[in-house]
């Protein structure tokens, strides 16, 4: 696009060097833009079970109540309407005995920062209005079953996708 418009001026101005041929040269140039609003999230603390123990059962983590739950900002247009889909359940994989682990992934937002009078989310897709500052807030809480679990490191992809209504 550079190029072209780099020969369309270098052709005006040739043409409008030669004004002896031409009694006169015009050229209207119209230019537009469209601005898309953008949405940005934040990642301000991740989730954390803390040490678990062997003789846990399972895991619970309240995103309304845990200290330990993770903790996003979402960032955009001020007082609009926002749509928020998430994966509820993700298989997570051992990376040395490909042993896997369900964890089931729940939700809490407000349009504040507090966490305690966050409302839980419990439709999937959620639609949910931003602050007049332009903020929503995500708390992540999860459960999670330790039978049979083997000791290592485990990997999945928990997604969360947020676009405007």
């Amino acid at each position: 696009m550079l190029k072209y418009l780099t020969l369309i001026i270098l052709s005006l101005s040739l043409l409008m060097g030669q004004s002896d041929r031409f009694d006169q040269a015009s050229i209207e140039l119209n230019i537009s833009a469209t601005v898309v609003d953008f949405l940005e999230m934040i990642t301000l603390s991740d989730i954390d079970v803390g040490t678990v123990q062997p003789s846990q059962m399972e895991i619970r983590l309240d995103p309304r109540l845990d200290q330990g739950a993770g903790l996003i900002k979402i960032q955009g247009r001020q007082s609009s309407s926002i749509r928020i889909a998430f994966t509820q359940q993700v298989e997570m994989v051992n990376s040395a005995t490909n042993h896997t682990m369900s964890i089931m992934y729940n939700l809490s937002g407000n349009s504040l920062n507090e966490q305690s009078s966050s409302n839980p989310i419990n439709e999937n897709p959620v639609s949910v209005n931003m602050s007049s500052n332009g903020e929503y807030y995500i708390w992540i809480g999860c459960y999670f079953s330790l039978a049979g679990v083997t000791a290592g490191t485990y990997d999945g992809d928990f997604v969360i996708e947020v676009e405007y209504n």
